[in-house]
């Protein structure tokens, strides 16, 4: 097996459970490296530290799977991981509402990483974002298929990082029959999810937790509700069934987003209470607010705008921009909740941008609550890039300042 030695001081990262190993971390390989085989890792003095598989090409050149020495990355080891994976859902989904849909598996938060599963009432789909899994992937089927007993397994592999690794981007059925679309339930409410042709693996599962927080506490019977960047409805509908808001305004730039809201608001009896708006949300958010429309409730959640280090205060401006308009549009006495799915905007990033459009507006908020992405989507304490999605639930003061 390949032997990878790195440089003295970088195996602190590695001793302290971080899975990725940069390509300048490497002080010497035994043989010349084949891209996505599994290697040992060694301290400078030879000491064991790890093993992963290896592409040398990478910028990320070893992702690990194992700090064990006696354990091998084979079938066996799969079947475990995906088994202790299972029992975690399972335990966590045994304490909520009616759910039929969850991760699986979370990448590097359950230490396979490259390796995204969600299970849709059964039918899983799956991701394999690098080399050393995509080489895997017989392996990773047959354990899912031995542990889970999955009505069909699709495979979703279009993220671009499998481009950064080499790999084309592939959809494909993996095993058994696997339907276009699925309905399932999330805390009760029934979702059309787009398994072929939608966005990700089909629905942002990592919201769960929070559009029932949302429902339950930020929307009062009555109210009128801002969903921006609504995707399938989630927090829309949820205010509208389990908050019994009067109206809600879903936003989104997609027509196969909006098409699927339609549908899940019908499905769940609320499609009256609805007016979907196709568009770019800084665009008509600007016009509605120019147009002076007011929320009791509003709800931004954005697509990943710092993918990288380096847009960061590009992204702040943006994310900023999105919050003007949406204090301006919040009646006294009204709820606010601000969501950022990347990691570089850091939960004391995302609060100082909030601050600075709310100094802007003169809008005076009390903060209560930050909460994270869903149980099912772990975050290792270890591991700072596990946790990227964070969400600021705020209520506006009664008073005004004129």
């Amino acid at each position: 097996m390949l032997q990878v030695s790195i440089k003295r001081g970088r195996e602190k990262r590695v001793k302290g459970f971080h899975p990725w190993i940069y390509k300048k971390d490497i002080l010497s390989y035994s043989r010349r490296p084949k891209p996505g085989e599994i290697c040992i890792v060694r301290d400078y003095k030879g000491a064991f530290l790890a093993k992963g598989y290896i592409n040398p090409d990478s910028y990320i050149a070893i992702r690990v799977l194992t700090y064990r020495k006696d354990e091998e990355i084979d079938f066996e080891f799969f079947v475990r991981r995906v088994k202790e994976a299972f029992a975690y859902r399972k335990k966590l989904l045994s304490g909520i509402m009616e759910t039929t849909a969850f991760r699986l598996i979370h990448s590097e938060a359950d230490y396979l990483p490259g390796l995204i599963v969600d299970n849709y009432d059964g039918y899983l789909v799956a991701q394999f974002t690098t080399l050393g899994m995509e080489i895997l992937k017989p392996l990773v089927i047959k354990a899912l298929v031995e542990v889970v007993k999955p009505k069909g397994i699709y495979e979703k592999s279009t993220v671009q990082t499998r481009e950064l690794e080499g790999l084309l981007l592939c959809e494909q059925t993996l095993y058994g029959t696997v339907p276009e679309k699925v309905t399932v339930l999330e805390n009760g409410i029934k979702f059309n999810v787009q398994i072929i042709g939608g966005q990700k693996t089909g629905y942002f599962l990592d919201q769960r937790e929070n559009k029932l927080l949302f429902a339950r506490e930020f929307v009062d019977e009555g109210d009128r509700v801002l969903d921006a960047f609504c995707h399938l409805g989630g927090f829309g509908i949820h205010a509208a069934v389990i908050g019994k808001a009067d109206s809600v305004v879903a936003v989104d730039s997609s027509e196969l987003a909006l098409e699927l809201a339609r549908e899940n608001a019908e499905i769940n009896d609320v499609a009256e209470k609805f007016t979907f708006v196709k568009g770019d949300c800084f665009k008509i958010l600007k016009k509605m607010q120019k147009n002076g429309e007011m929320f009791d409730s509003i709800v931004i959640d954005p697509p990943a705008f710092a993918k990288s280090r380096t847009v960061v205060e590009q992204a702040k401006r943006g994310y900023k921009e999105l919050f003007l308009r949406g204090l301006k549009m919040l009646k006294p006495g009204g709820k606010i909740v601000v969501c950022s799915c990347s990691h570089h905007i850091t939960p004391p990033i995302l609060e100082e941008i909030l601050l600075s459009a709310a100094l802007d507006t003169r809008t005076p908020l009390r903060i209560l609550y930050t909460t994270y992405q869903a149980k099912d989507h772990p975050f290792v304490l270890q591991i700072p890039e596990s946790r990227y999605l964070k969400c600021i639930f705020a209520r506006r003061f009664e008073w005004e300042v004129k």
